[in-house]
C-alpha cells in the first residue's frame, strides 16, 4: 500500500497518548488474516480492536499499515467488514481508520453512512480526506449531514477550499454547529472569503444573516479558536457590513451582530491592532444603527411575539442595546416559561437589592421546591430532567444574598439541600453574607442538619463551621 496519510484524528480537540505496540499487534493480525482468512480470525481482531481505545490508536495503526505494505485489496476487504458488521463502537472505528489507508471510491457511500453517526464522524471524515479523489467535496457532503462536533471535525478539513459550493455554505450555514460558531468563524470568513462575497452587487438574506453570526462569534474574542485578532480583513469586513445593515431590514441576528461588535468597538482587548480613528469612526456607525427606532420596534415585536424556541431570549438579549426597558416583558414571561435559565439570570443582574424580594417571591412561586428538595450527591448539576430548576436556584439563591438577611428563606433552606454540591455551596455563602456571627436559631438547625448529610468533606467542614458562628 502506498497511500499518502492527508490527515489524522488527533486534533488540537481531542488528544490520546499513541499506542504504538497496540498497532503493531493489530498488523500482526491483519497480516496473519491477509495471508490465511477465516471468520474466527476476522472476529479475533475484532474483539482485539474493541478492547482499544480508537482516537489513541488510529494514527499508529494508519503509519503502520503503511509501512506494513500490504495487499491493498485485502486489507480493504477486512477493514469493510470491521466497519458494516462490527458491532462494538473501537472496532467500527478502527475499521473505518483502515479504510481511509485502503478504500475508495467504492467505499464512500458507507463511510458517509457510518459517518453520520456523532460517535463515529470523526473518523469516517479522515477516511473520507484520506480515500476519496475528490477530498473536499466528500468531506463537504459529510459535514451538511452532521451537528456538533462532527460538524466542527468535518470543517475544520475543509480549510482552504477553492469549491466555490463549499464556500458559499460556509458562510451561510457551514459555520454554525452546534457547539460554538467561534470553533468555525474564522475558517468561515478566511476560506469562504467573506470580504469578496460581501463586495457582491447583490447579497441574499441568508449571506447577510450568516456574516452576522460570523462577526459576532470573531468579536466575542477570547474564546477557543481564532478570532476578530487574527483575521487580516476585519476593519474592510466590518466597514461593509455596517454599510449593508444600514440599507437592510433588521432582523434579531443582525442586531445581536451589531450589539457584540458595539462591544468590541468600546472595550477593544489591548492587543487589536487597529488605528484609534478607524475604532472610533466604526463605533459610530455601529452606535447609529443601534439607535434608529425600526431596530428597537423590531426587538419590541420579537418580545410579544417571539418567533422559535429561543426567539424571545434573542429578543431580551437585544433589550439593553436599543434602550428598550424589558424587565416588565421578562417577568410576565417567566410565568409563561418559568424553567427559562437565561430569562431568570437577566432579570436576577437587573433587579436592584430593595426589590429582589418580590422576583424570591416570584421564584417560591413557580420553582417546584418540595423535587429540588431530593437530598445531596456529589457531584454537579443534573442534566435532563432537574437541571433548569437547579441553575436557576443558584441564580436566585445568589441574588438574594444581596437583599435583607432573610428574604427568599424557602429558597435557602431547598438549596441547602439540593443534589448538586454546587447548589448547596450557594446556599451556605448566601447565609455567610447575610450573618457574621450568631445566626438566627431556625438557621442555625437547618446548616447543622445540613452537614450531618453532607457527602462533601470540604464542604461539610465549612456548614459545620457556620454552624458553631
Amino acid at each position: 500500500m502506498n497511500s499518502t496519510v492527508l490527515d489524522g484524528v488527533q486534533t488540537h480537540h481531542s488528544k490520546a497518548p499513541a499506542d504504538p505496540d497496540a498497532a503493531t499487534d493489530a498488523v500482526t493480525a491483519i497480516t496473519d488474516i491477509v495471508a490465511a482468512p477465516s471468520n474466527s480470525a476476522l472476529s479475533a481482531l475484532h474483539d482485539q480492536l474493541a478492547e482499544c481505545s480508537a482516537l489513541a490508536l488510529a494514527d499508529s495503526l494508519v503509519c503502520e499499515l503503511r509501512a506494513a505494505d500490504l495487499p491493498r485489496d485485502e486489507v480493504r476487504s477486512v477493514a469493510r467488514r470491521l466497519t458494516e458488521y462490527g458491532t462494538r463502537r473501537n472496532a467500527v472505528a478502527l475499521g473505518i481508520v483502515m479504510l481511509g489507508v485502503t478504500g475508495d471510491e467504492r467505499d464512500r457511500e458507507l463511510l458517509l453512512t457510518v459517518g453520520s453517526l456523532g460517535d463515529l464522524t470523526l473518523y469516517a471524515v479522515v477516511a473520507l480526506a484520506n480515500s476519496q479523489p475528490d477530498r473536499h467535496h466528500a468531506v463537504y457532503e459529510l459535514a451538511r449531514r452532521v451537528d456538533g462536533w462532527g460538524r466542527i471535525h468535518a470543517v475544520e478539513r475543509l480549510a482552504r477550499t477553492n469549491d466555490p459550493e463549499i464556500k458559499a455554505w460556509l458562510l451561510r450555514t457551514g459555520f454554525r454547529n452546534g457547539v460554538m460558531n467561534e470553533y468555525l468563524a474564522h475558517l468561515a470568513a478566511t476560506t469562504g472569503d467573506l470580504r469578496d462575497a460581501l463586495l457582491a452587487s447583490a447579497i441574499d438574506d441568508e449571506l447577510l444573516d450568516g456574516a452576522a453570526d460570523i462577526l459576532a462569534a470573531l468579536a466575542a474574542y477570547g474564546g477557543p479558536a481564532a478570532d476578530i485578532r487574527h483575521y487580516p480583513d476585519a476593519l474592510p469586513v466590518l466597514n461593509r457590513f455596517a454599510e449593508l445593515l444600514a440599507t437592510s431590514a433588521p432582523t434579531l441576528t443582525r442586531i445581536r451582530s451589531a450589539q457584540t461588535i458595539t462591544r468590541l468597538l468600546n472595550n477593544p482587548p489591548p492587543d487589536l491592532d487597529w488605528p484609534s480613528d478607524e475604532i472610533s469612526c466604526l463605533a459610530a456607525q455601529y452606535a447609529a444603527l443601534l439607535a434608529r427606532t425600526d431596530w428597537a420596534e423590531e426587538v419590541r415585536a420579537r418580545l410579544a411575539q417571539p418567533e422559535g424556541e429561543f426567539g424571545f431570549d434573542y429578543a431580551l438579549a437585544c433589550a439593553d442595546a436599543v434602550e428598550i426597558q424589558a424587565y416588565p416583558q421578562a417577568l410576565a414571561h417567566l410565568r409563561l416559561q418559568p424553567k427559562n435559565i437565561y430569562v431568570w439570570q437577566w432579570v436576577s443582574q437587573r433587579t436592584p437589592g430593595r426589590e429582589v424580594a418580590a422576583l424570591a417571591e416570584l421564584a417560591q412561586e413557580l420553582l417546584p421546591l418540595d423535587e429540588i428538595v431530593c437530598g445531596p450527591e456529589l457531584g454537579r448539576r443534573r442534566r435532563g430532567p432537574g437541571f433548569n430548576e437547579d441553575h436557576i436556584m443558584e441564580i436566585m439563591v445568589s441574588a438574594v444574598a444581596r437583599a435583607a438577611p432573610g428574604t427568599g428563606l424557602p429558597l435557602v433552606r431547598s438549596a441547602l439541600s439540593g443534589r448538586p454540591t454546587r447548589l448547596r455551596r450557594t446556599a451556605l455563602r448566601t447565609i455567610a453574607e447575610w450573618y457574621d456571627r450568631d445566626l438566627p436559631d431556625e438557621i442555625r438547625e437547618w446548616v447543622t442538619a445540613a452537614a450531618a448529610i453532607e457527602p462533601d468533606d470540604e464542604l461539610r467542614s465549612e456548614l459545620v463551621a457556620l454552624g458553631d458562628r
